[in-house]
Formats: C-alpha cells, structure tokens, sequence
C-alpha cells in the first residue's frame, strides 16, 4: 500500500556530487566555481547560383524517419558509447562521460553530447579552483531510448590541501528530444521525499544493517527543512548563483523506482543512496 509523507507525490515526467554534510566538518570543499558550456556557432553553407530545391514538409519528415531506420527498414537503436576526458594541466583528472549516437538530427545529437559532456567534466572547476587536484569518476549509462538518457557516475576526487579523498556520485537525466537536464522536481517534489526520508519507512538503497543504523543516527541530526532545501537544489543544470556549490544531492529514476543520495559525514561513506518506490507498489 503506497503511503504519503508530508504532501501528495508528485510525479512528473523522469547526480558528482562532493557529499559533504551540513554539519560535518570535512577538508573538502568543493564550492564556487560553476562550468557553463561554450556556445556553438554553427557555418552557414554559402549560397549558389544553383536553382533552389523546395522541400515539403512530407519529404522533410521521410528524411528524417529514413535517417532512423537501419538499411532493412528497422528502427536503428539510439546508442550511447562511453568516453573519457583527462586533463593532466589540472592536476590528475580523468572523467568518463557517455557520446550518444543515432539520432535522427544532427544538430540536436551535436546539442545533446555537448550538454553531455560538461556536465559531467563540470566538477573538475570546483575541484581544482584552489589548485591541482585529483578527480577519477566513471560512468554507467543506466538507460537510453530516443527521448531519454540517464547516467551514473561513481569515483573519487581530492581537492588541493585536502587530507583525503571524497566519494563521489551523480547523476545526470537528459531529455533528448528537448535537450535539458531533467532533475529531482521533474520524478517528484522536494518536501514529499525529505518526509519519506524522516520517516520510519525509509529505505537506503544496498545499505547493511550496521551502515543502516548510522545512517538512522545520522538523520536525527537533520530536519525536513534541511533536505527539502538539499533537494530543491539538487541535480543539473548547475545553479547560476554566484557562490553556489556543486548539488549535494542527485537523483535519477530507472525501473519505477526513484534513487536520490543524501551527504553524510566522510565515516558514513560521504553520500547514501535512499529509494522509493514511485509505483506505490
């Protein structure tokens, strides 16, 4: 029996994070710097003498299916290969980021992987604002179709004068069709999950009882209002605030279920993963 916390659900159409708690004291701080993708500008084709071809509006659409389909008339799949950006000027950095293929305009796939790749190289401004540092994230393309894409990303990074690494995760959902990032209002709404997350019907995603509990302990130091705001500020695209940090929350959906992570002190693991079951099965 589904049950709702605080307010209604709201469900809409579908992060790295530096997990660093609000009331922990970590070496880490990754705030500050926020990386914005380059516009593209795109050549014009110069014009000809040449007689102009008028195109209707039906063969338009027949290029485009016959730019879909495969040589037998099958639908070819939208595909995402796995990249990986290094960067040695900046310290140690390597970022795996996903290059998606087969869509049906050029334009918006050039569109799609630029939004891509700077977000997920966006955490080396905030790394290695103060100096050199150490970043090594990979990602895993939980799933792709033609309207849809959403990867994870996992790893570690280390920002100059810190005396340890901080574990890393997040997330990023992009709409294809529409070229945006697609973040935690977009599955749900902030106030609902900080009261599932306070509740006693909690669940930390691949958790052991043990890391469980202190998790449990963890969160008797935290308000609803706390992560409400955590949550309003979660996913990309990145706050154009100036000062803002990198999200300490992230989320994505895969399977009916909603997965979105929470900072936790540096002993806890720096970041837990909570789950809900969207479906209310």
């Amino acid at each position: 029996m589904r049950r709702t916390y605080i307010m209604p659900l709201l469900i809409l159409t579908s992060s790295v994070m530096l997990m660093s708690c609000k009331k922990k004291q970590d070496d880490t701080d990754l705030s500050g710097i926020h990386t914005t993708a380059q516009a593209q500008k795109e050549t014009m084709a110069a014009a000809t003498s040449a007689p102009v071809e008028v195109t209707t509006a039906a063969e338009t659409t027949k290029a485009a299916q016959e730019a879909e389909t495969g040589s037998d008339g099958a639908l070819a799949n939208v595909s995402a290969d796995i990249e990986t950006f290094q960067d040695s000027s900046a310290g140690s950095v390597s970022i795996q980021y996903p290059v998606v293929s087969n869509l049906s305009d050029p334009q918006t796939q050039k569109a799609v992987n630029e939004l891509l790749f700077n977000n997920a190289t966006a955490i080396a401004g905030f790394v290695t604002k103060e100096g050199p540092g150490t970043i090594d994230i990979t990602c895993k393309v939980i799933s792709v179709d033609r309207s849809r894409l959403t990867a994870v990303y996992k790893g570690t990074a280390q920002a100059q004068g810190s005396a340890y690494p901080t574990n890393v995760f997040y997330t990023n959902t992009v709409d294809l069709k529409q070229v945006k990032s697609l973040g935690f209002n977009d599955y749900s709404d902030a106030y609902t999950m900080a009261g599932y997350l306070m509740s006693d019907d909690v669940e930390f995603y691949q958790a052991a009882p043990e890391l469980t509990q202190a998790l449990l302990n963890h969160r008797a130091s935290m308000s609803v209002e706390q992560y409400t705001q955590i949550f309003d500020q979660a996913d990309f695209p990145l706050s154009s605030q100036e000062g803002a940090s990198f999200p300490e929350s992230f989320s994505y959906t895969h399977e009916g279920v909603l997965y979105f992570s929470i900072p936790v002190p540096h002993a806890l693991g720096d970041y837990a993963i909570v789950t809900f079951n969207i479906d209310g099965k």
